[in-house]
C-alpha cells in the first residue's frame, strides 16, 4: 500500500476518491433534509401564504366596493363608483385563487363557499339594485342602508371565518418546520464531519506535495535573481520528485551558459576594442600622408600656377578635393570612435545650451551665406542648464546645422530653436530641403548610410554624421528624434536633460536673429 502511495498520482485520485465519496454521502444526507424542509416551506410559500393574501384581499376589496357605493349613495358623485367597480372585478380573481386552495383542503371549501355566497349576496340583493335608483342627499334611505350594513357584514364574518382556518394551518405548518429543525441540525453537523475529515486527509496530502513545491518556487526565484549555486531539495512523491531532479539540471546548465556567455561577450568586447584601435590607427596613419598629399596639392597650385595647364589644374583641384573628403571621413571615424569609447564623460561640466546654440548658429552662418540659407535662431530668454560636454554637443549641433544647410535649396532657411519641455531641453534643427524617403528612417544612425535621394543627387557626405550625434546624445542620456518628408524638409531634435537645480521658468522666446 505504501509503494502505491509513492506517486503523486496515485495520492491524487485517492483524495479526489474519498473526497466524491464523502460528498456523495453527505448529499445524500442533506437531500433527505431538504426535501423534508423543502416539503413544509413549500406548503408555507406556495399554499398557505398565498391563500392567506387572497382572503385579505377579498375583504380589502369588498370594502373598496361598499365604501364607494356609499360615497356614490350620499353625493351622487360618479367618481365614487370608479373603486366599486374595480374591485366588483378584482374580487372575482381573488376568490378564484381562494377556490383552488380550497379544493385540495377540504375541511376549508365550506368555509370558503359561505364567503362566496355572502359576496355575491351583498352585490346581488343590495348593491346592484341601488345603482338602479338614483343618488343624491335627497334619495339616501337609512333602511336600504341598513340592509346593505347587514349583508356587509355577513360577508365580514364569512371572511373572518376563512382567516380563521388559514391561520390554524398556517400555524400547524410552523410548528412542522419547528419539530424539523433538530433533524436538519443533525444533517448539518454530519456534514460539517465529514467536511473535517476530508479537509485533515486532504492536508495531509497536500503537505507532502506542498512542502517541496515551495521550496522549488523559492530555488526558481533564486535562479531568477542570478544566485547560480540555488538548489532545490529533491523530495516527496515520485513525481515531484522527478521535478526537482529536472530544476537542478537546468540550474546546471544554465550555470554552464552563463559561464560560456561570459566567455563570448569578453570575447565580443576585445574584438570591438581591436575594431576600435585598428580605426583609430589606421585613421591616425592615413591623416599624416593626406596631409603632405594635400600640402604638395597647395604647394603646386600655388608655386607652380602659370606653368600648369588647364588639364593639370583640373586634376589638382579633383585630387585636392578628393584628399579633403578623405580627410573629413578619418575626422568622423576618429570622432566616432572617440564617443562610443566614452572616453569624454571625464569632462562633463556645467553649461548653458542658449549659448552652445548662439556659437554654433554663428560659426556656421557664413557657410549658410555663401548658399544664401538663412539661418534663424529662437531661444528662451532663460539659461537652459544641463551638465554635459560642450565641445562634443557643440560638434553634435554643427553636425545637424550643416546637414540642414547641405541639403537645403540655395535661398532656403533653416531654424535653430531651444526650448524647455518639462525636464528636458530641446536643441530643434528644421530646414525645407529634400527630406529623407520613409523606407530610409529606419536606417538613420547607422554607420555610413546615408538616404538614397542624397546619393542620387551626389551631395557629398560620409554617413557618419548622425551616428556621431545619436551617440553623443546618448551618452548624455537624451535621445535623438527625426520627422522627414521627402521633399518638403527635416526636423532633427536632440532632447537633453537639463540639471536638477534649472528651475522651470515660464519660457519667453528671445527675437530671432539672423
Amino acid at each position: 500500500m505504501s509503494s502505491g502511495l509513492s506517486g503523486i498520482t496515485t495520492q491524487v485520485r485517492l483524495v479526489v476518491l474519498g473526497m466524491v465519496l464523502l460528498v456523495a454521502v453527505a448529499g445524500l444526507t442533506g437531500l433527505v433534509g431538504v426535501v423534508v424542509a423543502t416539503s413544509t416551506v413549500n406548503r408555507l410559500t406556495d399554499e398557505i401564504l398565498p391563500a392567506v393574501d387572497a382572503n385579505e384581499a377579498v375583504l380589502q376589496h369588498m370594502t373598496d366596493a361598499e365604501t364607494g357605493l356609499r360615497g356614490w349613495v350620499a353625493t351622487d358623485d360618479e367618481t365614487f363608483l370608479e373603486p366599486y367597480r374595480a374591485a366588483r372585478s378584482q374580487v372575482v380573481r381573488e376568490q378564484l385563487r381562494l377556490q383552488q386552495y380550497a379544493e385540495q383542503h377540504p375541511d376549508l371549501r365550506r368555509d370558503v363557499a359561505r364567503q362566496d355566497a355572502a359576496v355575491e349576496d351583498w352585490f346581488a340583493t343590495y348593491a346592484e339594485p341601488r345603482l338602479d335608483l338614483p343618488a343624491g342627499p335627497a334619495n339616501v334611505s337609512h333602511q336600504r342602508f341598513l340592509v346593505g350594513k347587514q349583508k356587509f357584514d355577513q360577508v365580514r364574518a364569512a371572511n373572518a371565518a376563512v382567516g380563521t382556518r388559514l391561520s390554524a394551518s398556517l400555524e400547524r405548518s410552523r410548528l412542522a418546520a419547528v419539530r424539523e429543525m433538530p433533524w436538519i441540525v443533525a444533517i448539518l453537523v454530519f456534514v460539517a464531519v465529514l467536511g473535517a475529515v476530508a479537509a485533515l486527509f486532504a492536508r495531509r496530502v497536500a503537505a507532502r506535495i506542498s512542502g517541496p513545491l515551495v521550496e522549488m518556487q523559492e530555488t526558481v526565484d533564486r535562479l531568477a535573481a542570478g544566485d547560480t549555486e540555488a538548489r532545490t531539495t529533491v523530495a516527496g512523491p515520485r513525481e515531484v520528485r522527478r521535478v526537482g531532479e529536472a530544476l537542478n539540471n537546468f540550474a546546471e546548465q544554465n550555470a554552464r551558459l552563463l559561464v560560456l556567455e561570459r566567455q563570448a561577450v569578453e570575447r565580443l568586447e576585445t574584438l570591438d576594442r581591436a575594431k576600435s584601435d585598428f580605426v583609430s590607427n589606421v585613421s591616425h596613419e592615413l591623416r599624416t600622408p593626406l596631409t603632405s598629399i594635400a600640402g604638395y596639392v597647395e604647394l603646386f597650385e600655388d608655386g607652380f600656377l602659370e606653368r600648369l595647364t588647364p588639364q593639370q589644374m583640373n586634376m589638382l583641384r579633383v585630387v585636392s578635393r578628393n584628399v579633403q573628403r578623405l580627410q573629413a571621413l578619418i575626422e568622423d571615424l576618429l570622432t566616432l570612435s572617440q564617443v562610443e569609447s566614452q572616453a569624454f564623460r571625464s569632462t562633463f561640466d556645467v553649461l548653458d545650451l542658449n549659448h552652445l546654440a548662439t556659437d554654433a548658429a554663428h560659426d556656421l552662418r557664413p557657410t549658410a551665406q555663401i548658399r544664401g540659407v538663412t539661418l534663424r535662431e529662437v531661444v528662451p530668454s532663460h539659461p537652459m542648464v544641463m551638465r554635459g560636454d560642450a565641445s562634443q554637443l557643440s560638434r553634435a549641433l554643427l553636425n545637424l546645422l550643416s546637414n540642414a544647410v547641405k541639403f537645403s535649396p540655395d535661398g532656403g532657411e533653416v531654424t535653430l530653436e531651444v526650448r524647455r519641455d518639462g525636464p528636458d531641453a530641446v536643441l530643434e534643427v528644421a530646414d525645407h530641403g529634400i527630406g529623407i524617403p520613409e523606407a530610409d528612417m529606419g536606417n538613420l544612425a547607422t554607420r555610413f548610410f546615408r538616404a538614397s535621394n542624397a546619393v542620387d543627387a551626389e551631395i557629398t557626405g560620409t554617413g557618419l554624421g548622425l551616428r556621431i550625434v545619436s551617440t553623443i546624445v546618448e551618452n548624455h542620456g537624451g535621445r535623438l528624434e527625426v520627422d522627414s518628408v521627402e521633399g518638403e524638409g527635416t526636423t532633427v531634435r536632440m532632447v537633453l536633460p537639463l540639471a536638477a537645480s534649472a528651475s522651470p521658468e515660464r519660457e519667453e522666446t528671445a527675437p530671432s536673429r539672423r
